[in-house]
């Protein structure tokens, strides 16, 4: 284990998500499941449509907390739904595309869930009960 990783652990372990910041991951894992259901699916069109518009509102509201996102993903190499937001301006022209821009999606949810698991309270200190000694 190098030292940049135990820095990387050590900056995540300090994370911590706001009540507002973790209802916007909660929309980012909406949004993205919308759209690559839909890029497998495509059957409703029209969700599509509104879930890229709403990731695309995120990322102009959000934008900071998406970029402070993109660093944790990049540290702890996962999928970062900042990337994946500006990839979908990009429409997929085949099967293959589709089918990895609908990975894409998946991990960067799955990404966005564990931050919201994992860090949306502040950690506390593990308290260990102290060792009893007898008297006799």
């Amino acid at each position: 284990m190098g030292e940049d990783d135990l820095t990387g652990r050590a900056a995540l372990t300090d994370l911590y998500f706001t009540a507002a910041e973790t209802e916007t991951l909660g929309r980012l894992v909406n949004g993205l499941g919308i759209i690559g259901s839909q890029l497998i699916l495509r059957n409703r069109p029209d969700l599509h449509l509104q879930a890229h518009a709403n990731l695309r509102k995120c990322k102009s509201e959000h934008e900071e907390l998406l970029k402070r996102l993109d660093r944790i993903a990049r540290q702890s190499e996962d999928e970062s739904a900042l990337r994946l937001i500006e990839d979908l301006d990009v429409v997929p022209t085949d099967a293959t595309q589709n089918l990895l821009v609908a990975r894409r999606c998946l991990l960067a949810a799955a990404f966005l869930g564990h931050c919201i698991a994992s860090y949306s309270h502040p950690h506390r200190p593990t308290i260990t009960p102290p060792a009893h000694k007898r008297l006799n």
